[in-house]
């Protein structure tokens, strides 16, 4: 079976599986970021990060980039991306209210599918999409009841493996759900693997995260699908879950965001929010001041590049910071 790798969530796993190909959603380590020898100036470190790990990678046979991020859209003009294997930029629309962007989309899933029908997968009937979709909005359902009694980490992880295809079932060993220390949430863009280690320093600190609103936690989950508008058209319930419900800060208006921080920050019981982002990720250093107006909670940004050294900065930085929450 043919294997796609992407990072952005606005990608479905959905209309990739129901071509018959495999969709991994990587979250590469920073080490990988060594193995490109593409520009290093300006260059976020995570985009470096995911385009080394998908060229390490013997059984990718074509990566996907979205132009969600300035920074992946730029990866994409890299030479040589991917060791020559086939590179696909969606374009996702920042502008989500208009017929004209929503068909915008749509008509690059059809682009995507095409590429999915070269790579050597069959162009899905609506019963077989219909179907993949159902069995992902199964195992999403299961996903998020397992999150609630895992640490911040444990569900980081869980959510990792899902996004590789996993199995993702209870594990006996996982640490359960931290019920002491001072509430926060995490928001903010992509995570590396060893970003996780931001949920160990949390609780260390005093803390404990009781909300993922990175770009790999909760916050980019599609809503479950409406299953009787799947039985009836699922490709416009699957646009729909995707392009019409994710809140990001690229989206213009990003009122889905601010929809998503007036409500779920204060569902956790969080007292104080963490901003996790790369030094190059204007759209959410730009929101910082707005998130701690719309919020009205006391607001950490820390931005990182992607080094041990930094992530020990970092330490400084979160524990002050829980500190003064008390």
């Amino acid at each position: 079976m043919k294997t796609i790798a992407y990072s952005s969530p606005f990608v479905p796993a959905e209309w990739i599986t129901a071509h018959g190909v495999r969709p991994v959603r990587l979250r590469p380590d920073p080490a990988a970021a060594a193995r490109l020898a593409g520009p290093l100036m300006g260059v976020c470190p995570y985009a470096r990060a995911f385009v080394g790990k998908a060229m390490s990678l013997p059984d990718v046979d074509a990566v996907v980039l979205a132009t969600t991020c300035d920074q992946m859209r730029r990866a994409a003009e890299w030479p040589g991306l991917a060791g020559g294997r086939p590179v696909f930029l969606m374009n996702v629309p920042a502008t989500w209210q208009t017929p004209a962007s929503v068909r915008l989309y749509r008509d690059e899933l059809d682009r995507l599918g095409r590429l999915l029908v070269r790579l050597g997968g069959r162009e899905p009937s609506r019963a077989r999409l219909a179907e993949v979709m159902e069995d992902y909005d199964v195992r999403r359902a299961a996903l998020r009841g397992m999150l609630g009694t895992l640490t911040a980490r444990c569900a980081s992880e869980a959510m990792a493996r899902f996004d590789l295809g996993e199995e993702v079932v209870p594990n006996e060993g996982a640490a359960r759900v931290v019920t002491r220390g001072t509430p926060v949430a995490v928001i903010g863009g992509p995570l590396m693997s060893a970003d996780t280690g931001v949920f160990d320093i949390i609780e260390k600190a005093g803390g404990r995260v009781v909300l993922d609103g990175t770009e790999n936690g909760t916050r980019t989950l599609p809503t479950p699908f409406d299953r009787r508008r799947l039985r009836d058209d699922p490709m416009l319930e699957l646009v729909d879950a995707y392009f019409g419900t994710i809140p990001d800060a690229f989206r213009r208006p990003d009122t889905l965001l601010y929809q998503w921080l007036g409500r779920e920050p204060a569902a956790s019981g969080a007292r104080g929010i963490i901003v996790w982002r790369y030094v190059w990720c204007d759209m959410w250093a730009a929101g910082v001041v707005r998130l701690r107006e719309a919020t009205g909670l006391p607001v950490l940004d820390v931005d990182v590049s992607g080094d041990e050294a930094e992530l020990a900065r970092a330490a400084n930085r979160i524990q002050a910071f829980l500190e003064v929450l008390g």
